[in-house]
């Protein structure tokens, strides 16, 4: 343990800062309760961890960490527009960028990411942003180099739309509001002209059209009279990605667009990492505490069951001793019935007749239950909603109970790690979890277009400053690699 500084100013009921360095920590308490406290202190337990500051040896768990304001330092500053809970900020952070400011609609998100962000998130509607450089000005923002966005996808999904007409064909997504984001992305990237861009969408927006040829060829064209490019034709590249490929247990594709107006050439699509050696569910889940149904605990103590993965290594990263978010949902007798019976795979189709309830010739796919040894299906908004595609894979005789998986164990499948906590009313953590881009596929993108990225900013740069320099210093002090 090391000491960290001194308390600076208080900042409303119940909250001070302590300054460290560069670092800015909120801390949940009067200062009356500081008073007899001792040292502050921070604890580094963790190899490469951030240290969560201590009161008198206790660690004050839970805290968000805030940032300087946006463009007073050398990494290269994101905007992440349709942020959601902050996946595709987390691993563009991981990758060394700094996070200047995420804006989504969803007060819950915004509170999720606000949390894990250091408050650089700003609940708005972007279709009523008409200045967008004044917009990130006025929220401390003074240059944004990368745009990342994952505009809402339910309406571009086959899973959000139930069944489709002929895709390549079907004009129909005008009249679905949340097919038009895309636009003020256009938008945003047009008025603040950053160095590159990245937008994430699921692979069947690569099919619509809307009678004047396809949505992706339109948004490549409209990008690349902006000045954008990329890609081998001159437009920006795209393509459609993998998660497994990427160290997700997941399998999870999703389509990215990726833009320089700097002439570069992107190097695409990503190196895959795990093509043929997918990380598992077990890989990814079977450390984490024996729960019931129904287990509401918000915050529990951690004590891994086994000797972890290096999967669940990543994930417990600067997590402490503690858990977040490892809450299920309730089920009757019949369903866990159901459950435990279900060898791993099963759907609700194979089950014999005495556990079934619906029609299975509509819900043929009800229930589904997951394997240990291979990765997750696809990770769904859905599961807002319920859990039932997604049963934790325990059978008769198991130490586990029979469930569905909890908030945290969605989180893992989507590669969040456990010091990330979510936030908002319990159905909309998971909604959150679903929606967002995995931590480590955005990751793999950041890395992608990384060096062009650092390049451009340095063109921009006094002689003496090295952007490299700076922002593989501050992957180290953050225990992050490339």
């Amino acid at each position: 343990m090391v000491s960290v500084g001194s308390l600076t100013s208080s900042c409303g009921s119940g909250t001070i800062r302590l300054r460290d360095g560069r670092r800015v920590w909120r801390l949940g308490l009067a200062p009356h309760q500081l008073a007899d406290c001792g040292a502050l202190t921070t604890d580094g337990s963790t190899t490469g961890a951030v240290g969560k500051p201590r009161v008198g040896g206790v660690s004050l768990r839970g805290l968000a960490c805030e940032v300087p304001p946006s463009g007073t330092s050398n990494n290269p500053v994101v905007l992440d527009l349709f942020c959601g809970a902050g996946g595709m900020s987390l691993g563009f952070e991981r990758a060394g960028y700094r996070i200047g400011l995420g804006v989504d609609r969803d007060p819950q998100a915004c509170e999720t990411h606000a949390y894990n962000f250091g408050n650089r998130s700003v609940q708005a509607d972007l279709a009523e942003i008409g200045d967008p450089e004044g917009f990130v000005r006025r929220h401390g923002v003074q240059r944004v180099d990368v745009i990342v966005a994952g505009p809402p996808c339910q309406g571009f999904s086959r899973v959000g739309r139930g069944k489709l007409r002929d895709l390549k064909k079907d004009a129909g997504y005008i009249h679905d509001p949340r097919n038009q984001c895309y636009k003020d992305f256009i938008r945003f990237v047009d008025g603040l002209k950053p160095a590159y861009f990245v937008l994430e969408n699921v692979p069947d927006m690569a099919f619509y059209s809307d009678g004047e040829g396809s949505l992706v060829d339109k948004m490549l064209n409209a990008l690349a009279e902006l000045g954008y490019c990329g890609g081998h034709d001159g437009r920006p590249a795209w393509g459609i990605l993998s998660a497994e490929d990427y160290g997700v247990p997941q399998t999870r594709r999703r389509l990215f667009i990726a833009g320089s107006n700097r002439d570069r050439e992107i190097d695409w699509p990503p190196e895959p990492t795990h093509r043929g050696s997918p990380v598992t569910v077990w890989d990814a889940i079977g450390d984490l505490p024996i729960i019931a149904h129904g287990c509401r605990i918000d915050e529990m103590p951690y004590e891994a069951r086994d000797d972890l993965s290096d999967y669940q290594q990543i994930m417990r990263d600067g997590a402490g001793y503690v858990l977040f978010n490892h809450q299920t949902r309730w089920h009757n007798q019949q369903d866990l019935h159901a459950f435990a019976w279900m060898p791993e795979g099963w759907k609700y189709v194979d089950l014999p007749e005495r556990f079934k309830r619906y029609r299975d010739d509509i819900f043929k796919d009800k229930y589904r239950k997951l394997y240990r040894d291979r990765p997750s299906w696809t990770i769904e908004a859905h599961i807002g909603k319920d859990t039932y595609r997604h049963i934790y894979p325990a059978g008769l005789g198991d130490p586990e109970p029979p469930r569905t998986i909890s908030v945290r164990e969605a989180a893992r499948l989507q590669s969040f790690p456990d010091r990330f906590r979510f936030r908002g009313a319990f159905t909309k953590q998971f909604c959150q979890v679903g929606n967002a881009v995995p931590p480590l596929l955005a990751k793999a993108v950041a890395a992608a277009i990384r060096r062009g990225v650092v390049a451009g900013l340095a063109e921009s740069l006094s002689p003496e400053q090295d952007p490299e320099a700076v922002a593989g210093g501050r992957m180290s002090k953050w225990g992050l690699e490339h």
